[in-house]
């Protein structure tokens, strides 16, 4: 029982002690920024939060965008080192530059249900948001990227690595957007 006891802390305390991928990816474009003078999609950004008085939380930014999901929730929580169904669905969508929103669940420490939304259907363009999943949420900034060439996401659907299951990496050329849903 004790063994079990601390195995579980010391799993908690390195999952705790683990910087996300999305705050790592942060501080190397701040970093960047500062260098350079340019913001980044991944510079790091206070989410903001927003609930109605005394009720529950109103979704914000792009989760009150398309009620179109291209896919089910592909949900990273507990770990994404193959494939499932639904990430074969998004990686496919980003490969095909289906119009429609895609959403994905990970926890590099702290949990983020990141959303992105193409352009439109054989662009290039989509927007990414994600928020918290604490209650009520907290909303990162909403930028406009370039998604990778289409041989990663068909890389990815042939030979899954970790790099396939973070956001962060399906896009490039980031900056904030001035707008929210596209119309």
């Amino acid at each position: 029982m004790r063994r079990v006891v601390l195995a579980g802390v010391v799993v908690l305390t390195g999952c705790a002690a683990r910087p996300s991928s999305d705050e790592a990816t942060a501080a190397d474009a701040t970093t960047d920024s500062e260098t350079t003078g340019e913001a980044s999609a991944t510079e790091a950004v206070e989410p903001t939060t927003t609930s109605a008085p005394g009720g529950p939380h109103i979704p914000e930014g792009l989760f009150m965008c398309l009620d179109t999901e291209l896919c089910a929730r592909w949900d990273c929580a507990g770990g994404c080192e193959t494939p499932g169904p639904e990430a074969m669905c998004v990686l496919s969508a980003l490969y095909e530059r289906t119009f429609g929103a895609v959403e994905v669940v990970r926890c590099d420490g702290d949990c983020a249900l990141h959303r992105m939304i193409p352009r439109a259907l054989g662009t290039d363009g989509v927007r990414w948001q994600w928020r918290s999943q604490t209650n009520p949420p907290g909303y990162a900034e909403i930028v406009d990227c370039v998604l990778r060439p289409p041989e990663f996401f068909e890389s990815c659907l042939l030979a899954f690595t970790p790099e396939c299951a973070d956001p962060a990496a399906w896009v490039e050329d980031c900056s904030p957007s001035l707008e929210v849903c596209f119309d």
